[in-house]
């Protein structure tokens, strides 16, 4: 993980892929694995490790998240629902998750997924506090709306 944080992504992605042949289960090398493949620009095949990541710890945040995001770039706003749901249930302070499930939610249910902005405005990083007000200020619009 520090080879993928300090740039380098082909070292990063090799060693992650000798450390998942030595250790097949194991959810962190297999979520970092992910992050290389996508920075190296193999999103299908990212993809596919965050499922495997997520169906043997569903309750793992990081994975989880990557995946919901994935899932909501496709449009599948409703799987991306059921992916954060056991991460919230074992993590409800998780204020990413939090966010994300506000996005899953914005088109189906805006007031349920202004619940879930508000509890992602209190993460401490200004990112996500940002994303988090801009998303709550269109759901507010849109329940002014209607």
């Amino acid at each position: 993980m520090a080879r993928l944080d300090a740039g380098d992504v082909a070292e990063g992605r090799r060693l992650l892929e000798e450390a998942l042949r030595k250790s097949p289960g194991d959810v962190t090398v297999m979520h970092g694995l992910s992050r290389a493949l996508d920075l190296a620009g193999e999103r299908a095949r990212s993809v596919e490790l965050l499922e495997h990541a997520n169906a043997r710890a569903p309750a793992e945040p990081g994975p989880a998240h990557d995946l919901a995001m994935a899932l909501l770039e496709r449009e599948e706003d409703a799987r991306a629902v059921q992916v954060l749901t056991p991460v919230l249930q074992a993590h409800p302070d998780d204020t990413r998750g939090h966010l994300f499930m506000a996005m899953a939610l914005a088109k189906t249910d805006a007031a349920q997924a202004r619940v879930h902005t508000a509890k992602a405005l209190m993460d401490p990083n200004p990112d996500v506090k940002l994303q988090a007000q801009a998303l709550d200020g269109v759901l507010a619009e849109h329940l002014a709306a209607s």
